[in-house]
């Protein structure tokens, strides 16, 4: 009798973790799916200066987007800039054009997806790293040719029609 328990134990345990294994590989899959079409979106919900207390952004609208072999971001920056002023145009983490350099790695045994990509701003360059472990649970880390690194943590969707 129980060793039918102990066995009845195991096996429910067991179909436990496939059915978590499962729902972790379609979310995958559904992450691929997004950054394959390069028709995206990652909004920050915080904000990682360096030497800095992290910052809540979920009250601030901010945008990093990929669509038509195009990036285009409005994100705040925090931190220490080498040159030039905090004035209105070049206070936050701003570009619009064509990427440069742009790669895509994935990683299928941890289920991440690593995207690099270089931007031309007005009057800065910025090389930016996306790492994606979910649509949940993405990292963007900024590097600027004018700025200190910034990294933001927040989620990655599909860009909405109306943009």
């Amino acid at each position: 009798m129980l060793l039918c328990i102990s066995i009845f134990v195991s096996e429910a345990q067991n179909s436990k973790k496939e059915d978590k294994n499962q729902k972790k590989e379609a979310q995958y899959q559904n992450v691929l799916a997004l950054i394959q079409s390069e028709n995206f979106e990652f909004t920050a919900r915080k904000a990682n200066p360096q030497g800095g207390r992290q910052i809540d952004l979920t009250t601030r609208q901010n945008f990093m987007r990929i669509a038509n072999k195009k990036a285009s971001a409005d994100m705040p920056y925090f931190g220490r800039a080498f040159s030039g002023g905090y004035s209105g145009s070049d206070g936050g983490v701003q570009f619009d054009g064509p990427m440069e350099l742009y790669d895509v790695q994935q990683n299928d045994k941890k289920r991440r997806v690593i995207v690099k990509f270089k931007v031309k701003g007005s009057g800065d360059t910025y090389t930016c790293t996306l790492n994606i472990s979910s649509l949940e649970s993405a990292s963007l880390s900024v590097l600027s040719n004018k700025k200190q690194v910034i990294n933001y943590t927040g989620t990655i969707q599909a860009i909405p029609e109306n943009k």
